[in-house]
């Protein structure tokens, strides 16, 4: 009768892990992302009196076809006819639950992601990951149709015991989109769990600026926590992009390094070398910054190392027979051949507005410093860049100011990955 009953418990127990993934593999899964109490029907007027954390898993049986409003937030969702893994059912408001996208809707850089089986820890050793979603509106207007879309999208995480932990990584609203578009499993805190290292872009309403944010997610201690975010964007005037468009962020175990040309007010150069100032609305001074964090375990977080370093930008010229310019201007006197070998200290970026027909363009030039000491200006497209991250870029910008910053971009990643491992043992 013993080795019966114990038998009993261990179907039991074999059957909700069975239960977990097939409501997953099924397209039924939902998961609650804050505490949520269970109706009798998609009313608030009858509570059953069951309430459930954020976390909890469901499979979802059933929705209502309009949206309802939400009078706490001004916003509208459906109703969802839910079971929980043991058996009952009831309903929840869905502005608590988020539940699986189609497949169809998943991007490329995350199928590899859904519906497959990872390993982390506490807990976590056997999970499956899925991609899920809160859908509905802003309620602003009496026509729906008015009203814009609201939704956030997640990774979410669920054990063998139903509960999950879940990573935003997407939505819209009235404010504008952010999106993920980048994702790895990395071990970057050097435990031997694999962490989330995810790249965020957002664009708001009326602003042409893609921001762009690094996030990294860990589990410690049976928890998914966000261990470190770094926003990515540099900007010059107006919040228009810097000609070196984003931070440069190279990620190894235990260290996060940043790093990036810096275009500021010459007022707060921090170098020794003479600005010779023309008109601040037209210039720029540079510096090279680099910045470090190093894990510190018994914190769970990354700490600054040491202080932000402001070091001189280093170029040699492309051409031999170039002379350095009294003055950013191509009929200025020339007075200082350039060795072509030489290190050149780039100090300011200076930059007008210049017509050829009806054509408008943008003339660049830097003031540089010579070895000898002596200082002059030369036409920005004349130089290569030297030991920096963003050496290739610059160079691009430089050989075609755009006359509206605003068009500026670059598809590449600034976000590089060393050396680390995925221990997660991705498997189906």
């Amino acid at each position: 009768m013993i080795r019966l009953f114990i038998i009993i418990i261990i179907w039991s127990c074999i059957s909700t892990i069975g239960n977990t993934s097939d409501i997953i593999m099924r397209n039924k899964a939902g998961t609650t992302l804050n505490p949520v109490q269970l109706f009798k029907d998609s009313t608030y007027e009858y509570p059953t009196g069951k309430s459930f954390l954020a976390g909890h898993l469901f499979e979802i049986i059933g929705e209502t076809k309009k949206e309802y409003e939400d009078d706490s937030q001004n916003q509208k969702f459906k109703w969802y006819h839910v079971k929980t893994p043991a058996g009952e059912t009831g309903w929840l408001y869905g502005d608590g639950l988020a539940i699986m996208v189609k497949e169809s809707s998943i991007p490329a850089h995350l199928k590899h992601f859904h519906k497959q089986k990872f390993s982390f820890d506490n807990g976590f050793e056997n999970a499956t990951v899925w991609i899920a979603a809160i859908n509905g509106r802003d309620n602003f207007h009496k026509q729906d149709y008015l009203n814009p879309p609201y939704a956030e999208k997640y990774l979410v995480i669920t054990n063998h015991n139903n509960r999950s932990a879940q990573i935003n990584i997407g939505g819209v609203n009235a404010r504008g989109t952010y999106e993920l578009a980048d994702a790895h499993l990395s071990d970057a805190t050097g435990d031997g769990i694999s962490d989330f290292i995810l790249q965020i872009n957002s664009k708001m309403i009326g602003k042409s600026v893609e921001n762009r944010n690094l996030v990294i997610h860990s589990f410690q201690a049976g928890s998914l926590k966000k261990i470190f975010e770094e926003s990515l964007n540099l900007t010059y005037d107006n919040d228009l992009p810097s000609p070196a468009l984003y931070k440069h962020v190279e990620v190894s175990e235990k260290i996060i390094r940043v790093a990036y040309p810096d275009y500021i007010d010459c007022k707060n150069y921090q170098q020794t070398y003479d600005t010779q100032s023309i008109n601040p609305e037209m210039e720029r001074c540079m510096e090279y910054v680099t910045y470090t964090f190093q894990w510190n375990e018994g914190l769970d977080l990354y700490q600054p190392i040491y202080e932000t370093s402001q070091t001189p930008i280093l170029a040699r010229i492309k051409y031999v027979g170039l002379t350095l310019l009294e003055k950013p201007d191509l009929y200025s006197r020339r007075y200082k051949r350039l060795d072509p070998n030489a290190d050149l200290i780039v100090i300011k970026h200076y930059e007008r507005k210049a017509n050829t027909g009806q054509q408008k363009h943008i003339l660049t030039y830097f003031l540089v410093q010579a070895p000898t000491g002596e200082q002059g200006y030369i036409l920005a497209d004349k130089v290569n860049f030297q030991q920096m991250e963003h050496a290739a870029l610059l160079e691009k910008y430089y050989s075609h100011p755009p006359v509206d910053k605003t068009y500026w971009n670059a598809s590449q990643s600034f976000v590089t990955i060393r050396s680390l491992r995925d221990t997660s043992v991705s498997h189906k």
